[in-house]
Order: C-alpha cells, then structure tokens, then sequence
C-alpha cells in the first residue's frame, strides 16, 4: 500500500528548500502543487513559508509577487502574512509600501495587532521619522493594543539618536508607571544618551530607577556608565561603579578594561592605566587590539614614545599585529620628539608589514618636516604620497614654505 504526501508533507518540505535558501524551488514545487492538483492546494501556511523565505534571504519583489499569486488562488492572507512582508519591505528600506500594506489589511479582513505596529515603528524611526512613529504609537494605543518593551525600545532608542533624551526619560517612565519593565537595552539607550550630553547626573538617575524596578544592570550597562564618567574626568564615580559592578557579580569584560585605560590615559593617570591593564590581565581578560591601540595612542601624545614602542612589542608578543592606527599613533609621538628619522623608517617598516600608510600617517610626517625646517624632506614626502596614489592634505607650496589651508592643526 503506496502511502501519498499530503499538504503538511509539501509544506515541510517547502519550508527546508527556503530554509536552505532555495525558496525559488520551494515556488516551483507550490506551482506544481496548483498546476497538477497534488493532493490538497497550497494552503495560507504554505503561502507564509515561501513569503518568508523570501523576505529573508532579500527578494522583496517575489515576495511581494507571491502575495498576489496567493490572493488570486482564492486564499485569504492573515496577519502573519502581512507582518512577514511589512519586515521584510521595513528592511528593505520600503517605508512607502510598508505603509501600503498597511493600509490594505482591514480590505482583507486582517486585523493588525502588536507585531504589525512594532515593525511599522520600527521602520519608521529607522529612517530618521521618529514623529510619525509617534503618531503611529498613539493609534496603536487607541486601537486597544497594549505596548510591550519593545515598543517602547525602539521609540526610546530613536529619540536618544536624535538627541531628545528628556523625551525619551520621559517615555521610560511612563512605561515602567504602566507596568512595563524595562530592559537592558532600555537602560542602556537612555544612560548612552545622556552620556553623549555629559549629564552624568540624569545617565544615574536612569540607573537607579532601572535598579529600583528589581532588574540587575548587566556588563554593558555599567560600562557606558563607566565610559561616560571618564569621559567627563569623574574618576571617583569610575572606581564607586566598578567596585558596585564587581560587588553585584557582574564581571567586567575587555570594553569595561578599554574604557577605563583609555579614560586614564587621556588625562595622563598612567599609575592607574597600568594597574587596569595589569588588573585585566590578571582576571584572564585578553586584550584586544582597542586595548593596545588606545594606551600607545594616549602614550604617544604625552611624548611618551619610548614607553609606547614597549607596548608595540607586548602586542605583537600577544598575537594582536599592529595595524594602521597603531602605527600612526607611533609616527605622531616621533614627530612631537622630534625624532623624524624614527618616523620616517616608521613608514618604510609599515610597507614592509603590508601596511599601506594612509594620508593621515604622511601628513604628520610633512607636518613634522616643516617645522623643523626640512622642506626637501617634505618635498620628497610629498612626491612619494603621490605615488602611492594618495593626495596631499590641501598642502600648497610657496617660496620654499610649506603651509595649510586651515586653521585647524596642520596634521
């Protein structure tokens, strides 16, 4: 006895060809389906799991195609088949047929509901439209749908970028006064907002408001905070929020350590960069390239090269190579030493790595040159930067002086 597929076989086997990124055999197969009349027709589920598969591997248009061809077999779409295409036209950047879309439910009897909302909103702030996501928030609560935290992330995440913290507080707020429990990307939103603003004080009030609520701050979320405080030189907020973070079993990780040796180094409390450095390794955290980067940076524009090339060295010993950065950060402290042959075999020991020197490493040299009077040498340098394909930083030459266009520093 011969034992045939039925309609939950196909659909199956369908959904694995769009798994794998064959939805167009995955369309073939539901056509076949129609043509031939194997067992039972394609169903909604069906339908679904090919838009799907479309919408995920970026084929919009058939997607969108394969909407029509299911509407004109007779089967009516639901509210998974408009949510699937709306994110898929959301992140395409479509925001015009999303809303299309949209508008063209209630016609197919499809109620929309949180889903539906959450991916409208988030298309819309993600194309800067934060005001009619609002609007779009508002109908949605008239409409009898509660929010959810991801709402309310999206919205606050979108008002933070556009720098209207106060506005995004606010809605924190409300959501927690209607029994919404924020989330770490909540918190952390607002507190990197504030901190973009230096206020340090309102980035703590979120802190503590999140805490309040019951949650536990997570490794992010300290750091930001930790970030923020370097940034503006409250070092004793730093060690009172590391010890915190220690102390609540949130363990540090190597962006905690980067923001703390750089926020260190910049000022020059090298005694303390060193002991985080130390500290880090200590706790089995490796550093990574950031890490090496920003101390030789901060090192090197505190005249402190020869402290830096130790650095250079412990790095590559530690498996991170020196990139471009790295090396421009070196070339900048034997410039302000005023060690330009060291600088100058700098450039040739790049190439020899396979790093190509940028504009950026060859102006600091010709910057360098100038200064000390050396302009055949800047010259040279110049003639050499064109060579390699690069142009001069709006450098003119006149009567044997080289100057910039700027006011800014001459790099």
């Amino acid at each position: 006895m011969r034992c045939a597929p039925d309609l939950i076989t196909y659909t199956t086997l369908i959904g694995c060809l769009c798994s794998n990124g064959n939805s167009r055999l995955g369309l073939e197969l539901c056509r076949q389906m129609v043509k031939e009349g194997i067992c039972s027709r394609p169903d909604v589920v069906t339908y679904n799991t090919l838009i799907h598969g479309f919408c995920r591997d970026g084929d919009i248009p058939i997607a969108r195609k394969v909407f029509v061809e299911m509407v004109s077999e007779g089967i009516m779409p639901d509210v998974i088949t408009f949510n699937t295409l709306i994110d898929g036209f959301c992140k395409n950047g479509d925001v015009i047929t999303e809303q299309n879309l949209f508008e063209e439910m209630p016609a197919h009897g499809v109620v929309a509901d949180l889903c539906t909302y959450n991916t409208l909103i988030d298309g819309l702030c993600s194309h800067g439209d934060t005001d009619r996501a609002l609007r779009m928030f508002e109908e949605m609560a008239a409409s009898g749908l509660v929010p959810d935290v991801i709402t309310y992330n999206i919205l606050i995440h979108s008002l933070c970028c556009q720098g209207n913290v106060h506005s995004a507080l606010k809605m924190f707020k409300e959501m927690i006064g209607k029994g919404v429990l924020p989330n770490d990307r909540t918190c952390n939103a607002l507190i990197l907002g504030f901190c973009r603003d230096g206020d340090i004080d309102k980035a703590f009030e979120v802190y503590k408001e999140y805490i309040g609520c019951g949650l536990e701050a997570n490794a992010h979320i300290y750091t930001t905070l930790i970030n923020g405080c370097c940034k503006k030189g409250a070092f004793l907020h730093v060690s009172e929020l590391f010890q915190k973070m220690i102390a609540r079993g949130v363990m540090p990780d190597v962006t905690t350590y980067n923001c703390l040796i750089h926020g260190f180094s910049v000022r020059g409390e090298w005694k303390h960069a060193i002991g985080a450095f130390r500290e880090m390794v200590n706790r089995k955290i490796s550093p990574n390239i950031m890490t090496f980067s920003a101390f030789i940076d901060s090192l090197c524009k505190h005249r402190l090269t020869s402290e830096a090339e130790k650095l250079v060295g412990l790095m590559e010993d530690s498996g991170n190579k020196p990139n471009v950065i790295t090396f421009t950060s070196l070339l900048h402290g034997y410039v302000l030493e005023d060690r330009l042959d060291e600088a100058a075999v700098l450039l040739d020991t790049m190439a020899q790595k396979g790093i190509k020197p940028n504009q950026r490493c060859y102006s600091k040299l010709i910057n360098g040159y100038c200064k000390s009077g050396k302009i055949n040498d800047a010259l040279q340098l110049v003639e050499k930067m064109r060579n390699q394909g690069l142009k001069p930083d709006d450098v003119f030459f006149f009567e044997g002086r080289v100057a910039k266009n700027h006011t800014d520093e001459f790099y």
